[in-house]
């Protein structure tokens, strides 16, 4: 009987560290890959409490199959944790900034953007003003899962943020609800970068930005894939569904992965993930040439 080896979800840091001026301070990101040699790009938009560095087992895969991969840190995450967020235009300010500077470096090669959780719905409403070859959308936060993100959570979260905005909030998870892989869990649940609490006015923001999502994505024009994780804690995979159906795109596709966990990148279905985003790059690349 053959045994399937599970994938291998290596967290060592190996992106190249770079800076992003905007606007009196810098975007911190990190690459992999070459900029010249690739056939097209891939800009991974990270979710809440997470950072650039949790794509790095991705990012390693993208880049061995010649997709330069540029992630980077959200206002108010990892390395940017102090920088206060006021309103979630700066996290749509910040992914078109990167997203013009990877333009500068790859030239006319396509770029896709990929966004996890809360960085798919950062994705979604970014895209109409950007105009990329493609939206991958991974796990994408448009509604908190009822069973978590219950009723009493979002009324407190709201009260909180309009009476003490500063204030933190604990996430209503741990890393046990989004981590299948057991290593892995304890790599993020000892990740120093990693933020579990955020500030009440920064979830606020968040709820204001899903406000957006169905206006926004009757906006879009590009080909759009979304990956969903079966045993998804953390996101409405029903929501989802009613986003992919008013998506009005030359090329949709969904992909659901049953047994996975909601952080996809971290899971043992990894592969499988990037073969599915890799193929449907190519298809759609493919696409692009006939139509030029």
């Amino acid at each position: 009987m053959l045994t399937v080896m599970p994938a291998e979800i290596n967290l060592t840091p190996t992106g190249a560290q770079f800076e992003i001026p905007s606007q009196g301070t810098t975007i911190s990101a990190k690459s992999w890959g070459t900029a010249s040699a690739c056939r097209a790009a891939a800009l991974l938009v990270h979710g809440i409490g997470a950072h650039s560095g949790w794509f790095e087992a991705l990012a390693r895969r993208l880049k061995v199959k010649q997709i330069y991969t540029v992630a980077y840190d959200q206002v108010g995450f990892g390395k940017r944790r102090q920088e206060e967020l006021t309103t979630y235009q700066q996290w749509l300010d910040d992914l078109k900034l990167v997203y013009q500077n990877l333009q500068e470096h790859v030239g006319d090669k396509p770029i896709f953007i990929m966004g996890n959780s809360m960085g798919g719905v950062v994705s979604l409403c970014g895209t109409p003003s950007i105009c990329p070859a493609g939206l991958v959308l991974f796990s994408p936060g448009f509604e908190g899962n009822p069973s978590t993100f219950t009723l009493p959570f979002r009324l407190k979260g709201i009260a909180q943020a309009l009476l003490s905005p500063d204030s933190e909030i604990c996430l209503p998870y741990s890393c046990e609800a989004f981590v299948r892989d057991e290593a892995t869990r304890n790599w993020v649940a000892n990740d120093p970068e990693s933020r579990l609490r955020v500030p009440a006015k920064m979830l606020l923001q968040l709820l204001k930005l899903t406000k957006q999502v169905a206006p926004q994505a009757k906006l879009i024009k590009c080909p759009v894939l979304i990956a969903t994780a079966g045993r998804d804690k953390i996101v409405d995979n029903q929501a989802i569904s009613t986003v992919f159906d008013m998506l009005s795109v030359p090329h949709k596709k969904r992909r659901h992965f049953v047994d996975a966990y909601h952080d996809m990148m971290f899971d043992p279905v990894i592969d499988d993930l990037t073969n599915e985003v890799v193929n449907w790059i190519s298809e759609c690349t493919r696409k692009l040439s006939v139509e030029v």
